[in-house]
Order: C-alpha cells, then structure tokens, then sequence
C-alpha cells in the first residue's frame, strides 16, 4: 500500500473514531489542526488568550457536528469555515481594541522564507491590525478566506456596497502605510 493511500485510510479511520466520540482520535485531530487554525483566528483575534477561546470553541463545535461532515469535502477548508465563523461571532459580540499580533503559523513550514520576507509579513500584519475593524473583517474575508462580496454582505449582515467599499478603503490604507514605510526605511 502506498503511504497517500495509507495516510487518507488513516485519516479515514481517525474521523470515524472521532465521530463515535473517541477522545483520543479528537486528540489527534487537535493535536493535527490546531496551529494552523490558531493562525486563522490571529488573523481576526489580535490577543492570543481570546484567540485560543475561540479555537477552543471552534473545535468544540468541529466535534460536536463532525457527523455532518462530509467526505468529499476537505477536511481543513471545513474546519477552517468553523473556525473564520466562531472568530467572526466573538467580534460581533465583543468590541475589541486591535493591538499588534504576530502572522505566527500562517505558512507552510516547508517554504522558506527569508528574514527579509518575515520583517515584511509582519508589517503587514501590524498594518493590517491597524485598520478599522470592519475594514479589517471585510479585508481578511476577501483576500484571505477568498469570499465574494455576496458572501461577505451575507455573513456581516452589510450591503455587497458596503464590503466593496470598505475593501477599497482598506486597500487604500494599506498602499498609503506601506508607501510611508518604503519612505520612511529608504531615509
């Protein structure tokens, strides 16, 4: 047997376990998803104590509806839906004040990245923390978790307007703070 087809037949095996409420295959599955999908909350969640709450809940309903999961859909891109909608219910139920996060764990770990494209990552995670929350929310919907307007209106409860516009206003606020730094670092 070839190792993909062991390791999808191991994966198989393990959400059908946790299905069935075996702690240690939703152990495994944690242990498995839970860096990246913290990554997915820092995007929206600056602070990391409400950052691991939300995960911690996110999984909670990840397990507790893991029965209506699918097998044809991929089972990180289900999780992550999950995890962009309990980050997305917290910021609507709490009015939280950005402060800076790092863009820890948002990367492959096979690609390299050089010291000079991590400086550069995180001044854009510094800048993108510092845009209006809703233009933060509309910008991390559309560019990071690839949804349309449409979708963005419907998920937010806004008008598509709204998000275009609030999309333009933080593309805008982006190029103006990464053309001062660009200014500002070639003093």
């Amino acid at each position: 047997m070839s190792k993909s087809i062991k390791i999808k037949t191991d994966k198989k095996y393990l959400i059908e376990r946790a299905k069935q409420n075996d702690r240690l295959a939703q152990k495994e599955l944690y242990e498995a998803y839970a860096s990246s999908l913290l990554s997915v909350c820092r995007l929206y969640i600056n602070d990391l104590h409400f950052a691991e709450d939300v995960l911690l809940k996110a999984f909670f309903k990840i397990f507790t509806h893991l029965k209506d999961y699918k097998e044809q859909e991929h089972l990180y891109a289900w999780m992550r839906r999950i995890t962009v909608n309990e980050c997305i219910d917290f910021l609507r139920s709490k009015t939280q004040k950005v402060v800076y996060s790092d863009w820890e764990n948002s990367y492959d770990d096979t690609e390299e990245i050089s010291s000079e494209q991590l400086f550069e990552q995180e001044y854009l995670q510094a800048f993108i923390d510092e845009l209006p929350s809703g233009c933060k929310m509309v910008f991390n919907l559309y560019v990071f978790e690839d949804y349309s307007h449409k979708e963005i209106a419907e998920e937010l409860g806004i008008s598509e307007g709204t998000s275009k516009s609030q999309l333009a206003y933080s593309k805008k606020l982006l190029k103006e703070k990464l053309t001062n730094k660009k200014y500002n670092y070639a003093k």
